[in-house]
This record gives C-alpha cells, sequence and structure tokens, in this order.
C-alpha cells in the first residue's frame, strides 16, 4: 500500500470516526455524512477498496437511519393510537425548539414533546391522551437516535472490512 492511499485511509477513518459521534446530535444527518465519507474514499480510490456491492449496502443503511427520525415516529405514533398530525406536531416541534432552545439536544428533545403534546391536545382536548403523545414521541425520538447510531456505525464497519478484504 503506498503513503498516498495510507494517509487516505486515516483521513477517512477519522472523519468516520467524528461522524460517528456527531451522529446522536439532532439535525446532524450521521449516516449521511459516513455514507459521504465512503462514496469519497471510493471514488478517489476508483472503487478498489470499496466495491459498488459494499456501497449499495451503505446506500440502504444510510436511507434507513437519516430517515429513522420520520418513519419511526410515523409509525410508532400511529400504533400508541396518535395520528399523523401528532407525528408533524412532533417534528415540528423538534426543529423549532432546536433553534429556540439552542442547547443541542435538549431544545430538540423539549420542542418535539411539546409539539406532540400541543397537537394531541387540539385534536383531542383531553391532557391524558396529549400527555400519553408527548411520551411517546420522546421513546420514539430516543429509539431513532439508537438507529441512526447504529446505521452510522454499521456504515463504518462495512468500510473497515471492506479495507480489510481488499487488502
Amino acid at each position: 500500500m503506498e503513503l498516498a492511499e495510507s494517509a487516505l485511509i486515516v483521513i477517512a477513518l477519522v472523519l468516520m470516526g467524528l461522524s460517528l459521534l456527531l451522529s446522536v446530535i439532532p439535525l446532524l444527518p450521521g449516516p449521511v455524512l459516513m455514507w459521504a465519507i465512503a462514496l469519497g474514499f471510493a471514488f478517489l480510490t476508483d472503487f478498489e477498496r470499496t466495491p459498488l456491492l459494499v456501497i449499495a449496502l451503505m446506500t440502504l443503511l444510510m436511507v434507513a437511519g437519516a430517515t429513522s427520525d420520520i418513519w419511526m415516529q410515523a409509525m410508532g405514533v400511529k400504533t400508541q393510537g396518535g395520528s399523523c398530525l401528532t407525528t408533524l406536531g412532533s417534528l415540528a416541534g423538534a426543529v423549532v425548539g432546536s433553534f429556540v432552545i439552542p442547547i443541542p439536544l435538549l431544545g430538540t428533545v423539549i420542542g418535539l414533546v411539546v409539539g406532540a403534546l400541543l397537537v394531541e391536545f387540539m385534536r383531542l382536548g383531553q391532557i391524558r391522551e396529549a400527555m400519553t403523545a408527548g411520551r411517546v414521541a420522546l421513546k420514539l425520538y430516543l429509539l431513532s437516535t439508537v438507529v441512526e447510531f447504529a446505521t452510522s456505525a454499521a456504515i463504518m464497519v462495512l468500510f473497515v472490512i471492506s479495507l480489510w478484504a481488499t487488502d
């Protein structure tokens, strides 16, 4: 292995490590960053160290992880008796909370819960159901953060395996 390729591998792995850490911060797409680094490395090495099959698997993981906030909220809220409006309220609340309370993670979580609470209260007019919706939204958000981190880690593992297998 030549020096330039070794340096490129080290740079890619360091950037991936940073992306893995950033994947738990709201509004930062960890799986997308991880995938982009792997794809950039693949382009720079003419797909010799990262074959197209590995890129395809990474792409599937990236899509699942990057959209987990949306599909987990939609499926989870619906199974708990909420509505699509509750899902939209929690997602909108998360975005607003991230900007109104600019403390990483805290603003997003507070906004998410308040958004679900408000929409469900306006929809049904009952505080008990609204509180349940807020609790469910929080639980699903935390679970989707774990999914996002896990898919980011899986992309990195695939990248390392492809480097090892093509050496």
